[in-house]
């Protein structure tokens, strides 16, 4: 569906949206039997804003679909839930061989759901899938798995990954990025289409259905290594609109909702049915500013000003209700490679001025920003915001919504207008933001073509030394700042509404993994 209307903002300045959504899903009320039906056995349902793009492990690099996904799959390390660091999980050991070979021990007696045994085979084989350029896997890029040269098979409980230079963040990136392994036999017998379609994993739920733009449910494994999850039943249901996800959980439709709206903390906890669970995220959200194709925004004075225009404060305060902690760079200071950086001040005469010197007349210049719009905390509103303060300089922007997919392959396929607003997360670590962000050949990267600062990026990733390491991200993070890269927006809150029979804790990794959930009676 494709509409064109104007929206009246907050500073009443009218701007123009062009809407791109799939139609909004209707919500019945449950009964009061109904809701204590689905607690009585243990089912969980939780409202996303969006479906994922994949049901196959190592191929999407995508908050939304992995988050879901992950349910299915294990990956070869985890991370823990308050500390961050990797933990075992399919591998139980590592070690370095020398400065570009890794030997992980892996996890014996784990099966598959269709009873095939977990070892270095099915390892080899989903890494040699996400490698091959015929799958087309977001994770071939040099920023996620790209670095790899080969993985070999040691024995059937050990493996040795290659890389084709010193990768000390190898570990790191295993369990922060997606490493969902999947059976060698049935990837090669049955091909990535037919598991896409019946995905296989070792993990605590097996697949049972996908409703395109409806649901997606899982069922428990009971032979899940671990131990079976308490929840035998899990339905992601995909609702856009905040509010309608807020009222399928203020009506018992759904148990957990991601995102809830500021406004709306005090009746979700007056209702009775739900608490409020909130936790700082290592999530970044930025407004991109396109350099990567001709326009306004390949001049660094136009970046600069754009960051100078934007009162990023105002937008916490009055839209998020300050429900967020400002950047001042590409980093927030969850990540262990952050560096102070000192912010751009609002100065709307500075910014006139900037635009003068690169010869723009501001009055003159018409931008497109495109943002998703229930994807991150009031994404849609906070674009909408951004117009507004941008009309105050007589920029005109042209906000246009995306439904995420959209959003995403617009911004892969390098579709989207001057600017767009995106999320990053879990942004924990230097490599992990600052390569696919700011190199111009990856996938979701909105600058790049800076041959200092790829050549800069290159070297980082490749420090053994921790001084060293920190000293190429502190000097990375002061270069983009200084090269406007972004306007750079905040570190994300979390605001979870969680039915009052759940016992759950939301993580600042953003891991929203049902096996650590517990369903309580009422």
């Amino acid at each position: 569906m494709r509409a064109l209307r104007c929206v009246k903002v907050a500073t009443l300045v009218v701007v123009t949206l062009v809407v791109s959504m799939v139609p909004l899903l209707a919500v019945a009320p449950l009964t009061p039997a109904e809701a204590q039906d689905r607690a009585r056995t243990k089912e969980i349902v939780i409202g996303l804003g969006a479906e994922p793009r994949t049901m196959l492990g190592m191929t999407i690099v995508d908050w939304t679909t992995n988050n879901m996904i992950e349910h299915i799959y294990d990956r070869l390390l985890d991370r823990d839930a308050k500390t961050y660091k990797p933990r075992p999980m399919l591998a139980t050991g590592w070690k370095t061989v020398n400065d570009t070979t890794w030997e992980l021990t892996l996890r014996p007696n784990v099966k598959f759901h269709n009873g095939e045994p977990f070892n270095a085979h099915a390892v080899k084989a989903t890494f040699d899938y996400a490698l091959d350029p015929a799958n087309k896997s977001h994770y071939a890029a040099a920023a996620y798995w790209g670095s790899i040269k080969e993985v070999q098979v040691v024995n059937d409980l050990t493996v040795r990954i290659v890389t084709k230079a010193p990768w000390p963040n190898l570990i790191d990136h295993a369990s922060l990025t997606n490493s969902l392994i999947m059976p060698a036999k049935a990837l090669k017998e049955l091909g990535p289409q037919k598991l896409a379609e019946k995905p296989i994993g070792t993990g605590p739920f097996k697949f049972v259905e996908w409703k395109r733009d409806e649901r997606l449910v899982l069922e428990r494994n009971p032979d899940y290594w671990q131990g079976p999850s308490d929840v035998s039943k899990v339905t992601f249901r995909f609702i856009p609109e905040f509010s309608a996800r807020l009222a399928a959980l203020l009506s018992g439709e759904i148990d957990i909702m991601k995102d809830v709206p500021p406004h709306a903390l005090d009746p979700v906890e007056r209702s009775g049915r739900a608490k409020i669970r909130s936790t700082v995220s290592s999530r970044i959200n930025y407004l991109a500013l396109v350099n990567l194709k001709p326009g306004p925004m390949q001049d660094v004075r136009v970046r600069r000003a754009m960051n100078h225009a934007l009162d990023v404060d105002e937008l916490i305060k009055q839209v998020l209700r300050g429900n967020a902690t400002r950047m001042c760079g590409p980093l927030a200071p969850a990540n262990v490679d952050y560096s102070p950086a000192e912010c751009y001040k609002h100065d709307p005469a500075r910014a006139q001025a900037l635009f003068k010197e690169a010869g723009v007349d501001p009055a003159k210049l018409s931008l497109t920003l495109d943002t998703p719009s229930g994807r991150y905390p009031l994404d849609k509103d906070v674009s909408l915001a951004i117009a507004a303060q941008l009309q105050r300089l007589g920029v005109k922007t042209n906000v246009v919504v995306n439904e995420w997919g959209t959003h995403l392959d617009k911004i892969k396929n390098r579709n989207t207008g001057d600017l767009f607003f995106l999320g990053w997360g879990p942004a924990l670590w230097g490599q992990g933001t600052m390569q696919p962000l700011f190199r111009g050949d990856q996938t979701y990267a909105s600058y790049g073509n800076n041959k200092v600062v790829d050549d800069k990026i290159a070297r980082a990733v490749t420090l053994i030394d921790p001084k060293a390491r920190a000293d190429a991200y502190a000097e990375l993070q002061k270069l983009i700042r200084d090269e406007a890269a972004w306007v750079f927006l905040w570190q994300q809150h979390d605001l979870y509404g969680v039915a009052s029979h759940i016992e759950w804790s939301p993580r600042a990794d953003e891991k929203v993994w049902m096996y650590e959930a517990k369903v309580v009676a009422r």
